[in-house]
Order: C-alpha cells, then sequence, then structure tokens
C-alpha cells in the first residue's frame, strides 16, 4: 500500500497553508490606526512614517527569522532559539507567550470574518437567545475549522489554500487598481512626525498597525510540515514567508494611502477595507472580494491552529508538555492542542463577543515580546560565531540583528506602556500561570526518567 504522506512540498503550499494570518492583516488594521489619527488631527503628518516604521519592523523581523527557520528545524522555533541561548526560563515565556498569541490570532481573525459578514448581512448583530446571531456563526465556523486542521496541513492547504491565494491575488489586484486610478502613491515620510507633538501619535499609529507582524512566527513553526531534509524545509519554510511578507508590504506601501484618502471613518457600517474595495472594484468583484475576504480570514484561523500544534510538538518532545497533549493523530498532526483553542475561543466569543477591537489591544504586544527574545537570541548566537571567526560579513549581520533586536524591544516597551490599561496587564497574569504548568511538566519528566532508571530490571 503506497504511504501518503500529508507534508507540504514546496514554498507556495507553505504560504497557502500558513500565509492566512499576515496576508490577512489589511483588512483590519487601518480601521483604529486611521480612526485614531483623524480624531486627533495629525493623520497628514504621522501616516506615512508610521507605516515606514512597519515596514522596517517587517524587513529586520523577517532577517532574524531566516536564521531562526535554519538553525531549528524541528518545531517550537522561536522557542526553541530562545532555550537553545538563554535556558529553560526563556522558552517557558517564549512559548506561554506564544500560546496566547495563537489564541488572540484565532479571535481577532475570526471576529474581523463575522465582521466581513455583517457588512453584507446586517442580521447578524441582532439577537438570538440573548446572543447576536455573529456569536453563533463564530463558534460553528471555529469548530469547523478545528476539525479540518486535525485532519493534516494538506487538508488545511487544500481547504484554504485557495482562499489565500485568493486574497493574494486581491490584494495585487487591489495594489495593480491604486495604482491604474490614483497612481503611484508612497507613504510621506516627515522628520516632522517624529518631533513632538507628533511622535506620540506617530507610536500610537505603529503600534496599532503591529498586528501585521503577527503571522511570521506561524512560518517557523510550520518549518516540520514540509518534505524533504532539514535544510530543504527551511529554506522552502522562508520563501513561504517572503511570499507573504513581500505582498503584505506593498499593500501597506500602495494600498494603504489609497484607504486613507478614499474611505470614510465615520461610515462606523462598513469596514474601511470594504468601502475603499467598493469604490476601486466593480460591484460584483468587490462582493467576490468580500467572499475572499471571508475565507482567508477562516484561513488565518487555520494557520493559528497550526502554529499551536508544530509549538505543541516542540514542547512535547522537550518535555514542557505530557506526551499525550502533543500526541499525533493519524494525520500526523497534534490535536488536542487544537481542540482546547476552539474551547477557548469559544468562551471568548461567548463572554466577550465578537467585534476585532475588543482583542487587538492584547494581540501585538505578546508578539513583540516574543519578537524580541528571538532577536536577542539570534544575535547572541551569531557573536559567538563572529568570536571564533571574525569577517566583515559577519560583522555586518550581528549589527543588523542587533538593531533588529533594539527595534522589536524598543516596540515591546511602548505597546505595554501605550496598552496597559486595555489589556496588556492580562501578560503579567497568564504568563505566569502557563510558565508554572511548563515547569511542573519538566519537572515531572525528570522524575519519571529517574524512576524508570530505578525499576530498570537487571538483565543478568
Amino acid at each position: 500500500m503506497t504511504n501518503v504522506s500529508h507534508k507540504l512540498k514546496n514554498a507556495f503550499e507553505g504560504a497557502l497553508a500558513g500565509g492566512g494570518d499576515p496576508a490577512t492583516s489589511p483588512l483590519y488594521v487601518f480601521g483604529p490606526f486611521i480612526k485614531m489619527l483623524i480624531v486627533a488631527g495629525v493623520a497628514q503628518v504621522t501616516f506615512g512614517s508610521s507605516i515606514w516604521l512597519v515596514i522596517l519592523t517587517i524587513a529586520a523581523a523577517s532577517t532574524v527569522y531566516r536564521f531562526v527557520i535554519r538553525w531549528i528545524t524541528y518545531g517550537s522555533c522561536g522557542s526553541g532559539m530562545s532555550e537553545e541561548e538563554f535556558g529553560t526560563w526563556a522558552v517557558k515565556v517564549d512559548a506561554a507567550i506564544t500560546f496566547i498569541e495563537y489564541t488572540l490570532t484565532f479571535l481577532v481573525s475570526m471576529s474581523a470574518l463575522i465582521t466581513f459578514i455583517a457588512d453584507r448581512f446586517p442580521i447578524l448583530n441582532t439577537l438570538f437567545l440573548g446572543f447576536q446571531f455573529r456569536v453563533y456563526v463564530a463558534i460553528l465556523l471555529s469548530i469547523l475549522i478545528g476539525w479540518l486542521v486535525n485532519r493534516g496541513p494538506k487538508v488545511a492547504a487544500a481547504a484554504f489554500g485557495p482562499a489565500t491565494a485568493g486574497v493574494l491575488l486581491l490584494l495585487w489586484l487591489l495594489i495593480f487598481e491604486t495604482i491604474f486610478k490614483t497612481g503611484f502613491h508612497l507613504p510621506t515620510l516627515t522628520l516632522q512626525a517624529f518631533k513632538p507633538p507628533f511622535l506620540n501619535y506617530t507610536l500610537k499609529g505603529y503600534i496599532r498597525i503591529l498586528a501585521v507582524m503577527t503571522g511570521i512566527e506561524v512560518f517557523a513553526n510550520l518549518v516540520p510540515a514540509f518534505n524533504g531534509s532539514d535544510q530543504d524545509k527551511s529554506h522552502k519554510a522562508f520563501n513561504s514567508l517572503l511570499i507573504i511578507m513581500i505582498t503584505t508590504a506593498l499593500t501597506m506601501l500602495i494600498l494603504g494611502p489609497a484607504i486613507f484618502s478614499l474611505s470614510d471613518p465615520a461610515l462606523s457600517e462598513v469596514s474601511l477595507f470594504t468601502q475603499t474595495m467598493d469604490i476601486l472594484l466593480p460591484k460584483l468583484l468587490a462582493y467576490i472580494g468580500s467572499l475572499v475576504g471571508i475565507f482567508v480570514l477562516m484561513s488565518a484561523c487555520a494557520a493559528s491552529a497550526q502554529g499551536l500544534q508544530g509549538l505543541s510538538l516542540g514542547l512535547t518532545n522537550r518535555g514542557y508538555v505530557p506526551r499525550s497533549f502533543g500526541a499525533q493523530n493519524r494525520f500526523e498532526v497534534a490535536d488536542k492542542p487544537v481542540w482546547l483553542q476552539i474551547m477557548v475561543v469559544s468562551f471568548c466569543f461567548l463572554f466577550f463577543g465578537t467585534h476585532e477591537d475588543v482583542y487587538l489591544g492584547l494581540y501585538a504586544a505578546g508578539v513583540f515580546v516574543i519578537l524580541s527574545l528571538t532577536g536577542w537570541a539570534v544575535t547572541k548566537r551569531l557573536m559567538r560565531g563572529i568570536k571564533n571567526r571574525f569577517s566583515i560579513k559577519k560583522a555586518l549581520i550581528v549589527a543588523a540583528t542587533g538593531i533588529s533586536a533594539i527595534l522589536t524591544s524598543s516596540a515591546t516597551i511602548i505597546i505595554f506602556l501605550e496598552r496597559i490599561s486595555e489589556g496588556a496587564w492580562l501578560y503579567f497574569v497568564l504568563v505566569p500561570i502557563i510558565f508554572l504548568i511548563f515547569t511542573y511538566f519538566y519537572n515531572r519528566r525528570d522524575t519519571l526518567v529517574n524512576k524508570n532508571e530505578i525499576k530498570q530490571p537487571s538483565i543478568s
């Protein structure tokens, strides 16, 4: 009987399977960003500068993850990198935040998906048995996504890959349509945006669109899902990341100014992205675009669940969670972490609702702690390498990764200071709890190993 592989074959398949999260970020990040700037009356000065800061961050983080994906190929890439360089405390903190981030990715993506449906079908906002219809739809779709993801990455790619391909096509279509109808206009970078009193709003705007970075860790954890040698897996995973990140960056740079100039933030019933799409595209294509957006946001949810599978597999191999938790089913994936995630998000939808702005306050905060830890871990390893054999090229690479680590660390501090009252304080509660859970099972693993050694019967 022929062995059927459920692994991914190439970078494009990887982009379709794991790229839903960053590819969909332009669908919802511009709303709170533009509204904040317009209310403050500083949009003309700070809009472009905030976007260019994000582009710089995308480039820096992508460079860091090129090393991570190449060095760590067994899952839990960022967590594994942090553990190897800083010890067990780092992997526990990293993995705890990653668990939270994947759940927030699911919550934000599903909430944005429901908003997209409600843009076209307002009936979802009506009450039924004490909850809006949008809550029931969110829970049912979450269960469906969990079931599909637990049937392996090939099934997820087949189910959601066309949607990710569709949104990539949609974004490129909107990019070209923007250039055709409005001309080629990049966001304006002004020095005035970095001086008081505008600096504060430039950084606030930067924080509100940093959600574009939340999908990068998915590709790091997607490495084991590819076929081939470790070198082939890392190469394919990084190329998958590049496909998505280049598209996202160009969308921010070219479509972003169009959303700013064409949409009306005062029209709260329809999202800014949908408004812009309705203006740039013919009516039929605009509705098709909404349909594509809905399905690709499902893909983003699926990507977060897949990332959780990869992370759980890596943590299981290291002994931080029970083997039963990371056990693979017949489709070669860990299904229990996904069902746990579905239970948590369903609870949140019931008690906190399905509006993405409820969860966006927490969304970018955690990922930048992860990026900071990973950036410093990569810098530390590169510095160790340059001590053994110095070269100008290596020195430049170390300098680049060090600057990236400083940039992400600075962003982390700014985000927590800005969002502490909007829910960021929860990290100081949830991370220690998950940290203790990892510590308990890690110590228990050592105890079980010692017991097995004691009880080992003598062959003689």
